[in-house]
C-alpha cells in the first residue's frame, strides 16, 4: 500500500471514549490522538462534577494551545539568542582579521624602518670611514 493510499484511507484513533477516522502519516495522527486524549483526561481530572465533552474538548484544546504558544515563545526567545550570538562572534572574527591586519602592516612599516636604519646606519660608517682615511692621509 503506497503512502497516498494510507494518507486516504486514514487511521482509527480512540479520543475520549470516541472513535475518530483521521487521514495522514498512521503514527503522526496516532500520536496526536494521544496526547489529545491524555489532556482531555487531565481536563476532567482537575474539574469537579462532570461536564459535557465539548467543554472537555475545548478546555483541552486551550490548554494544547497555551503549551504551543509557551513553546513558540520559548523557541523565538532561543532563536534571536542564537541571532544575538552569530552577530557578536561575526563582530570578533571581524575584529580579528583587523587587528591581524593592522599587526601585519606594523611589521612590514618596523621592517621597513628597520632596513632604513641599516642603510643610514651603513652610510654613517662609511662617511667616517672616508672622513678617517682622508684625515690619517
Amino acid at each position: 500500500m503506497s503512502t497516498s493510499d494510507r494518507q486516504v484511507e486514514g487511521v482509527t484513533v480512540e479520543i475520549f471514549g470516541e472513535q475518530y477516522r483521521i487521514g495522514g502519516d498512521p503514527k503522526q495522527v496516532q500520536q496526536v490522538a494521544e496526547y489529545v486524549d491524555k489532556k482531555m483526561e487531565e481536563v476532567v481530572g482537575s474539574q469537579k462534577g462532570r461536564m459535557p465533552k465539548t467543554q472537555v474538548a475545548m478546555l483541552a484544546a486551550m490548554e494544547i494551545t497555551a503549551e504551543l504558544f509557551r513553546v513558540m515563545s520559548e523557541r523565538k526567545a532561543f532563536t534571536d539568542r542564537a541571532h544575538e550570538s552569530i552577530e557578536r562572534l561575526t563582530q570578533l572574527v571581524e575584529d580579528r582579521g583587523r587587528i591581524t591586519n593592522e599587526a601585519i602592516a606594523d611589521a612590514h612599516l618596523e621592517q621597513r624602518i628597520s632596513e632604513r636604519q641599516e642603510i643610514v646606519v651603513s652610510d654613517r660608517v662609511r662617511e667616517r670611514q672616508q672622513v678617517s682615511s682622508t684625515t690619517i692621509s
